[in-house]
């Protein structure tokens, strides 16, 4: 085993490196338009076909794309407790005076906006959740004991987060928070579909909001967002994280693994 380990991990790298560059950096090198991105994330696909062929002599599977009996059901469980979570916590924004809602964006463009949100948030977590959580649990679990496969697959995840936010020492303990119940999901089911399926709905409300492209009034709500906004505030995302780790914990603590 001592022998095998660094051919392992290195394997694991390689891999990483190889779908994270396809799936993050690519979009920061060259701009594209809605329909490009949509080809690039269908794209990935494929490459991540090709990688697991070549590096694992397995198929989409080692990514935790398995379509076994109640796979549906978690998807769609996820869904909802990401959904609610995510809802509660823009709700909370708005109470506490964070952000001021002022209406609904309806034009031409609208249905495209939700279409885009739809496709690009949906395709966009399972790939995410593909790369840090998938690759990681089918990577490591014959050779590393659960528990450290599970703080690899956190770890991971806040790493990973970096390709957006760039590093910020409360985001990567948000990061943290909120891996707790994604990790778990996928802990506990083994399988991408209720992680995958809880981090698209916290994506879509974020979506409504600020659109694909994360900026404020691309979305299908129009807010203001306030100046200097209480300190305390910048870590309700973190406590709500927690709150949903709570949720899952409760609803998937007696799955079989």
């Amino acid at each position: 085993m001592e022998k095998k380990l660094p051919y392992h991990l290195i394997t694991f790298i390689v891999s990483y490196v190889i779908l994270a560059s396809y799936f993050n950096l690519i979009p920061q090198l060259f701009p594209m338009n809605d329909v490009l991105r949509f080809i690039h994330l269908l794209s990935f696909f494929i490459v991540a076909f090709v990688v697991a062929k070549k590096l694992y002599n397995r198929g989409i599977d080692q990514y935790g794309i398995i379509f076994r009996q109640g796979w549906k059901r978690h998807l769609g469980l996820g869904f909802l407790l990401g959904f609610i979570a995510w809802a509660l916590l823009f709700l909370l924004y708005f109470i506490l005076s964070k952000y001021t809602f002022t209406g609904v964006i309806i034009d031409r463009n609208t249905v495209f906006k939700v279409v885009a949100i739809i496709l690009g948030y949906g395709f966009g977590s399972l790939i995410s959740d593909m790369v840090v959580r998938g690759l990681v649990f089918n990577h490591f679990k014959d050779n590393v004991s659960p528990k450290y496969v599970f703080i690899i697959a956190l770890i991971v995840y806040a790493l990973d987060d970096i390709w957006y936010e760039g590093f910020d020492a409360q985001n990567t303990i948000f990061s943290l928070a909120l891996g707790l119940g994604l990790t778990y999901a996928y802990y506990k089911t083994n399988a991408i579909w209720a992680s995958a399926g809880m981090h698209f709905g916290l994506n879509m409300v974020y979506g409504l909001f600020f659109g694909v492209s994360g900026k404020s009034g691309d979305g299908v709500f129009s807010f203001i967002i306030q100046p200097n906004p209480p300190y305390l505030l910048s870590w309700l995302s973190t406590f709500i994280s927690l709150l949903l780790f709570m949720f899952v914990y409760i609803m998937f603590h007696r799955s079989i693994k």
